[in-house]
């Protein structure tokens, strides 16, 4: 096993890929794109142990996120596709699997809208159909935002942690132990440059208006999401899902939007079972019931 870093450009913004070479050369090697609190040497660790031994990771800090150069909210999720295929291109692998998870998610969408050849299978987690986000949550998050300007801190947090983890956000709050506490912990430290970075991405258009149609890629595409999602309800992450012609849709019982926090073990096992042999099979998940796909309000 061996790890190495490749720092990339793309169109005058810097952003690196972390590589974690591993043993098997003939299994197809895993980019994971991640949220905007994503890092490269974060949770993506903890979900290498799940996939099948000798799996190559590839973990993407894409411009705007992570360690690498800020990007203005008037470049769009393809413009970061363009730069995540860079990444891809660059490691020169014949076949691949894409994984994306929450705003990752939604530059896997934008990729796919120009797939290559050499995508063999794809998880999307905490995404939707779009758009994205929609009037009323764009306001909730933009009312935080300005509390947290005027120094009020406890809003932001609230606010963030009802919608990234619904009906669980009280859960562990008195003990001050779990994933609830920790992400409180987290957002309430964060420095304004990191905060910066979060407006950026909330003010971001995700789908842009006049991209073109495309048919949509002919592989095994999993979306999955908590039934409690209230970023990217399960109603509409079932019709992303839908969109593919080999698409399949699944919820994970008792959880909202932040599943790789929650249960980070479950949601590696969700995300090695689809990319493994046996796919048939998607732990800890169900199909999303008829009367349940009408969604929920953001």
């Amino acid at each position: 096993m061996s790890e190495e870093i490749l720092r990339l450009r793309h169109e005058g913004f810097a952003y690196s890929c972390r590589v974690n070479h591993r043993s098997d050369r003939a299994a197809p090697p895993v980019f994971l794109f991640g949220g905007a609190l994503h890092r490269n040497h974060g949770w993506a660790r903890r979900l290498e142990r799940t996939l099948p031994p000798g799996t190559t990771v590839v973990t993407v800090d894409l411009p705007g996120f992570g360690a690498a150069d800020p990007l203005p909210p008037t470049h769009d999720a393809s413009f970061l596709a363009g730069a995540a295929w860079r990444a891809v291109e660059s490691l020169g692998f014949a076949r691949y699997d894409l994984v994306g998870q929450c705003l990752g998610g939604f530059v896997v969408q934008q990729m796919l809208r120009q797939a290559r050849p050499g995508v063999r299978r794809v998880v999307l987690s905490g995404v939707c159909a779009g758009p994205w986000p929609g009037p009323q949550l764009k306001a909730r998050l933009q009312s935080a935002e300005v509390a947290s300007d005027r120094g009020d801190r406890a809003t932001l947090l609230e606010v963030a942690t009802r919608l990234f983890f619904g009906v669980a956000a009280d859960a562990g709050a008195e003990a001050g132990q779990g994933p609830v506490p920790q992400f409180r912990e987290r957002i309430g430290s964060l420095d304004p440059g990191v905060l910066e970075d979060l407006r950026s991405h909330l003010y971001r258009e995700w789908f842009p208006p006049g991209t073109p149609a495309q048919a949509p890629p002919d592989v095994p595409v999993l979306v999955f999401t908590g039934v409690d999602d209230i970023l990217t309800p399960p109603g509409e992450a079932h019709r992303l899902a839908m969109s593919y012609p080999r698409g399949r849709f699944v919820v994970v019982e008792d959880a909202g939007h932040m599943i790789h926090v929650e249960r980070p073990d479950e949601y590696g096992q969700i995300v090695a079972s689809h990319l493994g042999r046996d796919s048939g099979v998607i732990p800890h998940c169900r199909p999303l019931g008829a009367s349940e796909l009408q969604g929920r309000p953001a």
